[in-house]
């Protein structure tokens, strides 16, 4: 009887607590930039920075590309990008394409904790449950698309082999890291299928670098309607790259890559399209653009290899205005231009364009909608 009237007493109280504990953790459950995710066409940036680690805190260059509200295709995956998506909120696995837009590490290092973390996102595994022989999970492969090798060979100071290149092609890169017999992310085929994460498959494709061509290259996505994945070469000095279009119900996204303020080809006559990147840009409703520089010129002379390599303001912003874009997105913002945004939108405005400019920042996301 005793134990009856005690148990009367603690039911109450047991209930007073649990209700406001109840209603506290849903009133403090955070929203995620996944919440943010609305309608056709999205795109969230992961990584808005450049190849240096600054208190800014900006992740490297990587972008999500959602259809209708999917994550779809992964633009970049540099360093940082792995920690945005597990801030984001979003599960990946049914993740189809990736767009490598050159192989510098500020683009690629974070790829394989990516892929892993997408069979986790496809797995079933119960750890009171022993996982079955074959385990259900993701059969597709997933696709990897960036630049072909060019060929160009390091200087002769350095002491290298004999015709190596700077750079692989992409499918030797991917190869290198996932294939089944000399990947060195390899047991990735073994612990994809031991979580129940599914079979681990993926196919790799090069894209011609040829920046002084404008030759479009289509890639065809799996299953959705509708949608339109182009590529183009860019220059980016020595360094194999491409600039990428993606269009969707009416809407499209640019993504310029990492590409220098180059309008002439080797014997200094103008190229077409102007270097590729105004064609492939031509009325995108959003272009987002490598933002590494501040100035028009080098303000001292130990910085003209980064004027090699990238992108003005004064140039960002005759490619806006000649492509007529809707919205520009300013990306991979280096030391160089972190304190110095509002004096590159002035360096944009002045060559005459008018529309939206941004800055981006990290899990920052852009609706698209036919309805805009």
């Amino acid at each position: 009887m005793m134990k009856k009237r005690t148990l009367l007493k603690i039911i109450p109280l047991v209930l007073l607590f649990s209700i406001p504990l109840t209603a506290t953790a849903d009133k403090d459950k955070k929203s995620t930039a996944f919440d943010r995710v609305k309608g056709d066409l999205s795109v969230m940036v992961l990584g808005s920075g450049g190849p240096v680690a600054t208190p800014a805190g900006r992740a490297s260059a990587s972008y999500l590309v959602f259809i209708d509200g999917v994550p779809k295709i992964l633009m970049d995956a540099g360093g940082g990008a792995y920690k945005s998506l597990a801030m984001a909120g979003v599960n990946i696995k049914d993740l189809d394409i990736v767009l490598l837009s050159h192989l510098h590490l500020d683009h690629t290092g974070d790829l394989p904790s990516i892929i892993k973390t997408m069979y986790f996102h496809n797995s079933s595994y119960n750890l009171s449950q022993k996982p079955p022989a074959f385990p259900p999970g993701r059969t597709a492969p997933f696709r990897v698309f960036g630049p072909a090798a060019n060929g160009v060979p390091f200087p002769p100071i350095l002491g290298a082999d004999e015709g190596v290149a700077q750079y692989p092609a992409t499918s030797g890169y991917v190869h290198d890291h996932f294939d089944l017999n000399t990947g060195v992310e390899r047991y990735l085929n073994v612990f994809s299928r031991a979580i129940s994460g599914g079979i681990f498959n993926f196919e790799a494709h090069d894209i011609s670098p040829n920046w002084m061509a404008y030759n479009p290259t289509t890639i065809t996505p799996s299953g959705v309607d509708g949608l339109v994945i182009k590529a183009v070469a860019v220059n980016h000095g020595p360094v194999p790259a491409l600039a990428f279009r993606i269009e969707y119900k009416g809407k499209s996204i640019v993504y310029s890559g990492d590409t220098s303020s180059r309008k002439t080809d080797m014997k200094g006559d103008p190229l077409k399209n102007g270097g590729n990147i105004i064609g492939i840009s031509e009325g995108a409703d959003l272009l987002i653009y490598d933002t590494a520089l501040a100035t028009d010129t080098p303000p001292k002379p130990s910085l003209n290899i980064f004027y090699n390599l990238h992108t003005t303001p004064s140039r960002i912003g005759e490619v806006a205005h000649k492509a007529d874009v809707k919205k520009l997105l300013l990306s991979h913002i280096t030391p160089l231009t972190e304190d110095k945004i509002p004096q590159v939108k002035r360096l944009i405005r002045a060559q005459g364009y008018t529309g939206k400019i941004k800055a981006a920042e990290d899990l920052q996301v852009i609706n698209l909608s036919k309805h805009d």
